[in-house]
């Protein structure tokens, strides 16, 4: 009799982890939506960097609360301008304070006494995440916290992000020389004047694009996506 109330115990107590296991799992896909955005923010950032070394100003920046032995470091930025969401992830794992408890048991310790163990997995603390991108941007907390609750497929998402750090940063550098636009991507759109017209370029942001043509979020979306993959020529019919 008590070696099948204990089984069952013990199955009860298997139940309870796996579940656990699966609430854990849940957070940590959770945690995937909010830092592809933050990857948008340092991809946009990026794109208004000179020789500036991001990495070391990222992991300098100290959001208000914040003490500084708990700042992410320089790699996190880095992984975010690359688009490494895992590696973002996994380094908010490693580096959190929070823990969820998966199981829980008891056994004798060294002195015979019965005490408590533990299964604890670290939480990624994406809040954490949050402050420092947006003390880095001088974006307020709050603002880099509602764009990202709408996650990257919202067509508002770049569009917004475009518009802080544009009005924080200024707009990407302009490249000035035909052959050079031609071989390099440029996050603004270029309308240039075809050959049978004058020799003038004229170089625009997607955000400055936008306002000019009073396009829809949607639209804008499109547009944005569009500029960060290759260099676009408008020329003139006729």
């Amino acid at each position: 009799m008590a070696g099948t109330l204990s089984g069952m115990a013990q199955t009860r107590r298997d139940e309870e982890r796996r579940e656990r296991l699966r609430e854990y799992e849940a957070v940590l896909t959770a945690a995937r939506s909010p830092v592809e955005v933050l990857v948008l923010f340092a991809k946009v950032r990026e794109d208004r960097a000179s020789d500036e070394r991001l990495e070391e100003a990222f992991a300098a920046s100290i959001p208000e609360g914040v003490d500084g032995a708990d700042l992410l470091p320089a790699a996190v930025w880095v992984a975010l301008r690359q688009g490494d969401v895992d590696a973002v992830v996994e380094a908010l794992v490693r580096t959190s304070s929070t823990e969820l408890v998966l199981a829980a048991h008891e056994q004798l310790d060294a002195g015979y006494r019965l005490t408590s163990v533990e299964e604890r997995r670290a939480l990624p603390d994406v809040g954490r995440l949050e402050a420092q991108v947006a003390s880095f941007l001088r974006i307020p907390r709050d603002v880099v916290a509602m764009i990202t609750s709408w996650g990257p497929e919202d067509p508002r998402t770049p569009v917004e992000i475009d518009a802080l750090v544009e009005q924080r940063f200024g707009s990407p550098p302009r490249l000035t020389k035909p052959s050079r636009a031609r071989r390099e991507p440029s996050s603004g759109v270029s309308a240039q004047a075809n050959s049978s017209g004058p020799g003038i370029s004229l170089f625009m942001s997607s955000a400055e694009f936008t306002g000019l043509l009073n396009l829809t979020p949607e639209q804008s979306a499109v547009l944005t996506t569009l500029v960060r993959q290759a260099t676009i020529a408008i020329g003139c019919d006729g």
